[in-house]
């Protein structure tokens, strides 16, 4: 009989400058929780004419949304929302809004998922049966209006 694979997924984070190092904490700590290992860096400031963002998370996330979803049940989305909350906490200033705070990225389809500190729980219950394998290369945001990631 083999055994499930319990090492951890590993993740890069790259954290915008400005991002206090107990924002950096929480999202570390949150990741180990779901069984993320995770190193990162500060970088200079990323701005493109489509994305602006505070902290990217590059990993596996099919592997992980699909982990998260079994270990945690129907909690997964409260505890992936608890450790996007975590990171996306900004003093001074709030995200704004049509710029996401935090990307996670999948490191085979090369899609993204923007995180806003706005998301609806829906949001993140939707995540766990999201196909990226759809959209390889897109970034998707939550659209409220459809309730639903495009």
């Amino acid at each position: 009989m083999t055994e499930p694979n319990t090492a951890p997924t590993a993740a890069h984070v790259y954290f915008a400058p400005g991002t206090t190092p107990g924002q950096q904490a929480a999202l570390y700590e949150g990741l180990a929780g779901l069984g993320v290992r995770a190193q990162g860096t500060v970088v200079g400031n990323y701005r493109s004419a489509t994305l602006t963002w505070m902290v990217l998370v590059v990993l596996p996330l099919s592997g992980f949304l699909q982990e998260c979803g079994k270990n945690l049940a129907q909690d997964a989305y409260r505890a992936l929302k608890g450790v996007i909350g975590g990171a996306l906490r900004r003093d001074p200033e709030p995200a704004v809004e049509d710029h996401p705070a935090l990307i996670l990225e999948d490191t085979e389809s090369t899609v993204r998922l923007a995180f806003t500190p706005d998301l609806p729980d829906d949001a993140f219950r939707q995540l766990f049966d999201l196909d990226l394998s759809t959209s390889p290369g897109r970034t998707l945001r939550y659209v409220s209006e459809r309730n639903r990631w495009e």
